[in-house]
């Protein structure tokens, strides 16, 4: 069982509005940006959107600061959070959109309205960005989970106080599960590292635990309400549910997140979370026919989205992440991303065109062709 470390590093407190990073990949689509462009443009968005931040549930975060010392720092690291998850590429100074970015670009892009609050997030922006964040933060993000989890309710004191303790203990965990040398070197590194240089552990906790409470704020996973003078959170239906859906590591009852996992049931678990709807169907449980009609309605979409050559193919991630997420968005259909490239394994014959997922062992050689039939 591969069991890696996965956690992001985020310097600022403060960086606590998903809904920022949607913006940016509106900004990058148009056009690519320095960094000191795609900073001010981020600016200028930030403060003319004030209201919407102050009309949405949750309206901490600014981009902007009225302090001048300040002004640049939140929305600079909000673009290096875009960065850290895979979103954009930094190439000489110049943003661009990675493939990963471009499938929530693809998704957001024709229902942005300016008569909607941009700090709300669309289904399938959650479900992007929990997957995003599972796979480059479980260790930061399933801490405060389990923190809030063990309590029922936490206040931001506690989850301060009982981070660092939480957080050793996972990393424990994990480094008696893995079998794989290098990686318990990493997490014993890391373990040794916020037990003997964590001066203050309160402080340090702040600047992972607080921004982690707000994403998942956004994302719908956790709730807050007042209690006297404290804030406190708890997981929403939801969230609970999210939680009893995660596999546990081999030697403990703590939820860990594989690619195994990723690749074989992350969206057949979270689409129901999120979706609003009455019923969902499993893809094994479907025939053929609704099968074809799913991947003829979206595959063709997906190749006008992604197609970057004269040559007829896109990533095959890029394009099964996309089909996984508007099947289970708008057919309600659940499938993942293994299940879809298994199907393709055979050429499938959709209008005028026979598609075929082409595997490889680096996944950016990976591709899904398309001829004409």
């Amino acid at each position: 069982m591969q069991i890696p470390y996965r956690a992001l590093t985020v310097p600022n407190m403060h960086v606590r509005r998903i809904g920022y990073v949607s913006q940016i990949l509106r900004f990058v689509e148009q056009r690519p940006l320095n960094r000191e462009a795609l900073v001010a443009k981020l600016l200028d968005w930030s403060r003319n959107h004030s209201c919407s931040l102050e009309n949405y549930t949750y309206s901490t975060g600014a981009a902007h600061s009225s302090q001048k010392k300040g002004m640049t720092l939140i929305a600079t690291n909000y673009v290096d959070l875009t960065v850290k998850l895979k979103l954009l590429a930094q190439i000489s100074n110049v943003y661009r959109l990675t493939r990963i970015g471009g499938i929530l670009l693809s998704l957001i892009k024709d229902k942005h309205s300016g008569d909607v609050n941009p700090f709300f997030l669309r289904e399938e922006e959650r479900i992007f960005y929990i997957y995003q964040l599972l796979q480059h933060d479980a260790d930061n993000l399933l801490t405060v989970v389990e923190l809030v989890q063990s309590t029922g309710n936490s206040t931001r004191e506690q989850l301060q106080e009982g981070f660092q303790l939480t957080f050793l203990n996972r990393l424990k965990a994990k480094i008696s599960a893995s079998a794989h040398d290098r990686i318990r070197r990493r997490l014993l590194e890391r373990h040794i590292e916020v037990e003997t240089t964590w001066k203050n552990p309160k402080v340090y906790a702040a600047y992972i635990a607080l921004p982690r409470v707000h994403w998942l704020l956004d994302l719908g996973l956790f709730h807050s309400a007042k209690e006297k003078n404290s804030i406190v959170y708890h997981l929403t239906e939801a969230g609970q549910r999210f939680v009893a859906s995660l596999p546990k590591l081999p030697t403990s009852d703590k939820v860990e997140v594989t690619d195994s996992w990723l690749n074989t049931d992350f969206f057949s678990e979270v689409c129901p979370l999120v979706v609003s709807a009455d019923s969902f169907q499993q893809w094994q449980d479907a025939d053929d026919t609704v099968h074809l009609e799913a991947c003829e309605k979206y595959l063709p979409i997906a190749f006008g989205e992604f197609r970057q050559t004269g040559i007829p193919k896109i990533s095959l991630m890029q394009g099964v992440m996309y089909l996984c997420l508007r099947f289970g968005t708008e057919l309600h259909l659940l499938t993942n991303p293994k299940e879809l490239i298994q199907w393709f394994q055979e050429p499938r014959i959709l209008g005028d065109y026979r598609y075929e997922a082409r595997t490889a062992a680096r996944e950016n050689e990976a591709y899904f062709v398309r001829m004409h039939s």
